[in-house]
């Protein structure tokens, strides 16, 4: 009996566990906010939006 299908799950878990923690530990020292999952997967969409609200907004 192989131990492969139990392994992998507590694997996966805990890289989710711990990679969560590290990017809530991350974001606490740069003083952020903790990114959401559309800014992680596209994070130039997200930072050029942001910057044409922003000019989207000061004009009349």
């Amino acid at each position: 009996m192989s131990l492969f299908p139990f392994l992998a799950p507590l694997s996966v878990g805990l890289s989710i566990f711990f990679s969560y923690y590290l990017m809530k530990y991350v974001a606490k020292k740069m003083g952020k906010p903790i990114p959401n999952l559309g800014e992680l997967m596209y994070p130039m969409h997200h930072k050029d939006s942001k910057i044409d609200k922003r000019y989207r907004k000061n004009k009349p």
